[in-house]
């Protein structure tokens, strides 16, 4: 038992359970999260050095990539240093990794979405569901509410909870905390923000270059839980080829669900292709995509476990 937490990828392994079990039954509050200071950090920082309009896309690029990394580096240093230091690393990793796995908050809120929907309480459902996506909310309907919460927990699904544990067995509590500073650090610069149209442009694209990995294998995995057939006959009817919209396409076609269409940021309304299913969402939909995206964390998580138990023998 002793050699099994000394040795560095069963601590990993151990790392993770804990993780994993820390984020089904405990919720950080979002007022003490260290995740909420970094996303105050992270918008003072782009008022701080956000060109303005005058100035040149270039510009924009470039005061964009240095903001970040002036940002994130110092931290990720430090923490970096404090593990390889410290006697025992295992408990700061178990603890970066609790703090980096954070995708609880956004179940709970679905869940509180689901609850003002199924209540018949649309202005809470709208306020709830405008917790966890970056849209306006304050026009939608039934169905735009329920579409809303549906696309949020499933690509926050694949981009969060994929993404730092397929980071974290990869390269470690270091490589996670890096790719979940990158993923918050895009979020809170949003791309359809007017403002920040070329500012987030390189953060942007280093993140979606490093989503794809995780996005891939946990759609996959989601798949062999739910509807493959008709997922896939969905992924290639969706007539739009960008990453977003391929994603939705194969939940929608397991769902057999319509996801995707207009949304609007920033005041501007932006017409995205419908994508999926055939379809309208309803509450029962709702449902059905909580559970799938609950399966898909089990799946997901069994994989993980597995993966680092072959790499420790």
């Amino acid at each position: 038992m002793t050699s099994f937490f000394s040795d560095i990828n069963y601590g990993s392994l151990l790392v993770l359970w804990l993780a994993l079990a820390v984020d089904a039954v405990w919720r950080w509050p979002q007022s003490t999260h260290p995740l909420t200071f970094m996303r105050f950090l992270v918008r003072q920082m782009g008022r701080k050095v956000l060109p303005s309009s005058s100035f040149s896309p270039s510009q924009h690029y470039i005061s964009g990539s240095l903001a970040a990394l002036v940002l994130l580096t110092p931290i990720v240093v430090c923490l970096a240093i404090l593990v390889y230091m410290a006697e025992y690393p295992i408990f700061f990793e178990a603890v970066i990794m609790i703090v980096l796995l954070d995708f609880g908050y956004q179940r709970q809120q679905y869940k509180k979405v689901l609850k003002s929907v199924g209540r018949n309480k649309k202005s809470l459902a709208r306020e709830m569901v405008g917790t966890i996506t970056a849209r306006q909310c304050d026009t939608l309907t039934d169905i735009g509410i329920a579409k809303a919460a549906i696309e949020s927990l499933w690509l926050k699904f694949l981009y969060l909870y994929c993404g730092v544990i397929f980071y974290f067995v990869v390269a470690g509590p270091i490589g996670a905390l890096v790719y979940r500073l990158l993923l918050l650090t895009t979020w809170q610069w949003h791309f359809r923000t007017p403002t920040m149209r070329y500012f987030a442009i390189p953060v942007r694209k280093l993140v979606s270059l490093l989503v794809l990995p995780p996005a891939f294998i946990g759609a996959l995995l989601s798949l062999l839980v739910s509807h493959p057939v008709k997922a896939l006959k969905a992924f290639r009817r969706c007539s739009a080829k960008d990453k977003t919209s391929l994603l939705l396409a194969l939940l929608g076609g397991a769902l057999n669900i319509k996801l995707g269409g207009p949304a609007i940021y920033a005041n501007r309304k932006y017409r995205y292709p419908r994508v999926g299913g055939t379809e309208e969402v309803k509450y029962s939909h709702m449902l059905l995509a909580n559970n799938t995206v609950t399966y898909a964390m089990i799946a997901v998580a069994a994989v993980a476990s597995l993966c680092l138990l072959a790499i420790s023998n």
